[in-house]
């Protein structure tokens, strides 16, 4: 027997008998791997949570902007040039079940600029059937939720992310109605003390602001008319209670001779609620009314006196290419600040009525799919009808603009 056979024949008996010695081990089952499976009923970029019949989106954005600003009023203390980045994270998860899709979305910004870094949430909510709880858009108004393209211009028409409830009612046929019961505290502009001069905080909430819309989508567009209830509760220096109101319309086209184009409008009346045509409170702005007291002990007693005013917004767009989109966009608002006389008869100082408009254009152009670059430039105008308030210029013009990169997954 040779050596190469010796050899051959150890090297069998090893194996065999290794073979008889694992056959007497136990055996264990490796853990099933769960991979990720794509969720189609919910639209692109849903994922099932592994273990669950949750679908999950994730996605986001990152902003670069660079803005520039003149007024009428610049000094050299002033900043004419401004720079910004911000990052925006969303969570989409969607449940089919037997009543319906349940859903909960939540949204955070982060944004740096002059040195300073906020947080901020910019929704969170619920929804379930026709039901939406949580922090939301208002349903008040149609322009802000679905168009409003304006890179960095503002615009006057209802634009707030509130606290809220609300129920949807679908009737079919494009119709449909929704109440919602909003936080007020997230709807005031604020109050004016002409008896001081200043501005002034509310009174404590005791009523929530009443909202309602019925609206129409279709094919050509959508179109909808809506309205709110506002309380307007002094603080203890007045101790008085007025209620404020909105009320609106608003109407989207879409243009079937233009690729993506669509004419857009809305317009507003408010009446001691200033939030609802997008302004604000303090001095030279738009709160809510105006209250005048000379004291407790006094006999002429406590004035009140609300401010209104009314706004038209609106934009026309479209695809010029595929890559390449252009929207003119404009607005308008008029408001008159009441003025209470309980102090003989004249108000020491009120806030003054004034007039605004902006108009501007914008143009965004996609480098590669996810990555877009966006310019703008508008013209914005205020007219004070009181010149002889000595807080407030008597008129304000300014050319606004700047370039937004972004960068969306």
């Amino acid at each position: 027997m040779t050596m190469k056979t010796l050899l051959l024949g150890a090297a069998a008996g090893l194996v065999t008998v290794g073979a008889a010695q694992a056959a007497d081990l136990p055996m264990t089952k490796a853990e099933p791997v769960e991979y990720v499976k794509v969720c189609t009923e919910f639209g692109e970029g849903f994922f099932y949570l592994p273990g669950t019949d949750t679908c999950l989106k994730i996605s986001g954005e990152v902003r670069a902007d660079y803005r520039f600003g003149t007024t009428d009023t610049d000094t050299r203390l002033d900043d004419k040039v401004f720079f910004a980045g911000e990052g925006r994270i969303k969570f989409d998860a969607r449940t089919a079940t037997e009543y319906g899709t349940l859903r909960s979305y939540f949204q955070i910004n982060a944004k740096h600029q002059a040195g300073v870094t906020g947080f901020s949430i910019d929704k969170a909510f619920i929804q379930f059937g026709g039901l939406t709880a949580g922090y939301a858009h208002t349903f008040f108004g149609i322009y802000d939720a679905d168009y409003a393209n304006t890179i960095f211009a503002p615009y006057f028409t209802s634009q707030s992310t509130v606290n809220l409830l609300a129920y949807t009612a679908v009737f079919g046929g494009g119709f449909s109605a929704t109440l919602s019961v909003e936080d007020g505290l997230d709807h005031r502009s604020g109050l004016w003390d002409d008896t001081a001069g200043l501005p002034s905080g509310y009174g404590g909430q005791t009523m929530p602001d009443v909202v309602g819309n019925l609206r129409f989508d279709g094919g050509w567009g959508e179109a909808a008319v809506f309205g709110a209830v506002h309380q307007i509760r002094y603080p203890l220096a007045a101790n008085e209670t007025d209620y404020g109101f909105a009320v609106g319309a608003g109407v989207g086209i879409n243009l079937p001779f233009m690729a993506g184009g669509h004419i857009a409008l809305e317009g507003v009346y408010a009446d001691g609620a200033s939030n609802y045509l997008g302004l604000g409170g303090g001095i030279g702005g738009a709160p809510d009314a105006s209250f005048s007291t000379l004291g407790p002990t006094s006999d002429v007693g406590v004035d009140t006196d609300s401010g209104s005013g009314w706004s038209i917004t609106g934009e026309i767009g479209a695809n010029v290419t595929p890559a390449f989109v252009v929207t003119a966009f404009g607005s308008y608002v008029d408001y008159e600040q009441g003025t209470p006389s309980a102090v003989l008869g004249q108000p020491i100082l009120s806030t003054p009525d004034f007039t605004a408009w902006v108009a501007g254009i914008n143009a965004w152009y996609t480098i590669v799919p996810g990555l877009s670059v966006g310019a703008e430039v508008s013209y914005h105008s205020t007219d004070y009808d009181d010149a002889l308030n000595a807080l407030v210029e008597d008129d304000d013009d300014s050319w606004q603009g700047g370039v937004r990169i972004k960068r969306v997954f």
